[in-house]
């Protein structure tokens, strides 16, 4: 999805496979939550998947977890899973992250939901229409729907979603995905200081719930687009009580985590692993018991953890890529296809010197895109120029500005307004230090700004959790890093109106914002006419290419091993985490 559905770049450039410790995942004490209340009934009618996504960060998960992993919560039919980076935050009002979606998307459901054809279809709600002029959408919810405790699930709840992720209060990271939504944009700017201007703004959210089934939602102009919004997570339907009850960190509670997906949070270990059980609620019963997310940021001692049989879907690193498909054992399991994102090089565009577009430019020449996917990723990605990856509409082959040609990179930095590179200020690159093999890759990076430009870059390794939470301010953003966006839903407004328009959240992180740009994306956003729309999203995409708050660098393929035993996962190009992941009810294990 944005999201905030940013890119990996985790491990080592050779392979090695250290001995392992005989112990457990570590010394986090779980936290963990009842079992999901039986149903007394489950509709199990044929259901689709959500495919939703967010922003793409490097590797972030914070500790090293050794192979031997905790037992999941429930015994029997468990999918174990490898994940690299451990959520910052999976509140999902406040979650951005693909590492964090991805839990998200397995408790909970929205109105819609994808199929795996990422087309929208029916998820809670079972039906909607919209008016004439595409600004009135009536969503009418599935008969009977519960949470995974037994207790009703209303159309209130959905509205709740919307007015909580619309609140100033709350600040989500998603917040202005709902701002084609009447009021919510004036909501979210309005002073919490204010108490008369903040109720006012709150009653006059474009939203009603004419009876239980019922939810009505209005727009400030036409929005076709609006039934896929529905389907993600700022609209997942988390209990106003237990929010209220939990405070800040209510979402590190299981318990208070009571969802109406496939399945249900059980179990958190912090760094370690997170346990789901089946809901037995859900109106499309899920095939698995459950689902444990195990967090290990080590490439090579995740490897290990697969082959000794304590991973069912182990995520390889592209240095791990050729003696995986090597491998008379691993080779026939490993798999890859293309996937719907997109990796640059990020600048803070309000932070010197990438305020001046020479520099920003004489930075996007210098990238040697090839050799970065070809050598240094072992293939698992395809060079790009452009934003929106090719497949998807809006996607633009004509594209050819800023690829490596070192004398025009030397030539837009003697334009530059610092003339040289001995004027530039002190340069810094911020990259995730979880995963050693980080270092490798930018220092490739770092080598060749210096070897092109004569410039020196100062590679900075973080924390994972602290580069994640610095990437989500401006003041915090570093001057250079590697991010992206991974889609929530293959149209052009996700691509682009959603992360670049000037009232986005990731495009404010970046200190990006262009009037023109804008003006494009609102005609291409409230037409109806899909030839009117690419037309302005292609004007616009132009536009944000030429102003470089991201040099384009990448489209990274989803590659995973597979134990043979999984089986009816769904392959779509959303599959950022594992495969399947959008259509998890319909995976079994033989």
């Amino acid at each position: 999805m944005l999201k905030r559905r940013l890119t990996r770049l985790l491990a080592l450039m050779v392979l090695t496979v250290p001995t392992l410790a005989a112990c457990g995942a570590g010394d986090a004490t779980p936290t963990t939550a009842p079992a999901a209340a039986t149903a007394t009934s489950a509709p199990a009618t044929g259901a689709e998947a959500t495919a939703t996504t967010a922003p793409v960060a490097e590797a972030t998960a914070e500790a090293t977890v050794e192979a031997t992993v905790e037992p999941a919560a429930t015994d029997g039919n468990i999918l174990r899973v490898h994940q690299v980076a451990y959520p910052d935050v999976f509140d999902p009002q406040k979650s951005s992250y693909s590492a964090e979606i991805v839990l998200l998307s397995q408790n909970y459901e929205g109105l819609t939901r994808l199929n795996d054809k990422l087309e929208t279809v029916p998820g809670a709600a079972e039906k909607w229409e919209a008016n004439a002029d595409g600004t009135v959408f009536t969503f009418t919810l599935r008969p009977d729907l519960k949470y995974s405790d037994g207790s009703p699930l209303t159309s209130k709840n959905f509205a709740y979603s919307i007015q909580r992720t619309c609140d100033p209060v709350t600040a989500g990271e998603y917040q202005s995905i709902l701002f084609d939504i009447t009021g919510c944009a004036d909501f979210a700017g309005t002073a919490i200081t204010d108490t008369a201007k903040y109720d006012a703004a709150k009653a006059a959210l474009g939203v009603s719930t004419p009876d239980d089934k019922t939810i009505v939602i209005s727009t400030v102009q036409a929005a076709p687009y609006l039934p896929t919004i529905a389907g993600l997570w700022v609209m997942y339907p988390a209990k106003q009580e237990l929010i209220e009850k939990g405070g800040e960190n209510w979402w590190k509670d299981p318990a208070a985590q009571v969802g109406n997906g496939p399945f249900q949070f059980s179990r958190i270990a912090e760094d370690q692993q997170i346990d789901f059980v089946r809901n037995e609620n859900y109106w499309n019963k899920a095939k698995l018991d459950g689902i444990s997310m195990i967090y290990i940021d080590d490439s090579s001692v995740a490897l290990e953890a697969y082959r000794t049989g304590q991973l069912d879907i182990f995520t390889p690193d592209p240095s791990q890529i050729p003696a995986v498909q090597s491998d008379a054992d691993l080779g026939p399991l490993y798999i890859s296809y293309p996937g719907a994102n997109t990796t640059g090089l990020q600048f803070n565009t309000t932070m010197e010197p990438f305020n001046d577009l020479k520099v920003r430019e004489a930075f996007a020449y210098a990238i040697d895109r090839d050799t970065f996917c070809e050598v240094i990723r072992n293939g698992d990605c395809l060079p790009t120029l452009t934003w929106i990856p090719q497949g998807i509409p809006g996607y633009d082959a004509t594209e050819d500005r800023f690829a490596f040609d070192p004398e025009k990179a030397k030539a837009a930095l003697a334009e530059s307004s610092y003339g040289s590179a001995e004027k530039l200020p002190e340069i810094t690159m911020a990259y995730s230090s979880n995963d050693t093999a980080n270092q490798a890759r930018h220092e490739f990076l770092a080598n060749t700004f210096r070897e092109v430009l004569g410039v020196e870059v100062k590679l900075l390794p973080l924390p994972s959790k602290d580069l994640t939470a610095a990437k989500k301010d401006n003041s915090t953003y570093p001057q250079l890093s590697l991010g992206g966006w991974i889609q929530d839903y293959p149209d052009a407004q996700n691509w682009l109106s959603v992360f670049w328009n000037s009232n986005a959240t990731f495009a404010q992180r970046q200190g990006y914002g262009n009037p023109a740009v804008d003006e494009f994306l609102t005609k291409a956003d409230t037409s109806t006419d899909d030839a009117t729309r690419l037309e302005a999203y292609g004007a616009a995409q132009k536009l944000i290419v030429g102003d470089l708050p991201t040099a384009m660098m990448y489209n990274r393929v989803n590659k995973y091993v597979i134990n043979p035993r999984v089986s009816g996962f769904s392959k779509t190009a959303a599959d950022d985490q594992f495969p399947g992941q959008w259509t998890s009810y319909s995976i079994e294990i033989k």
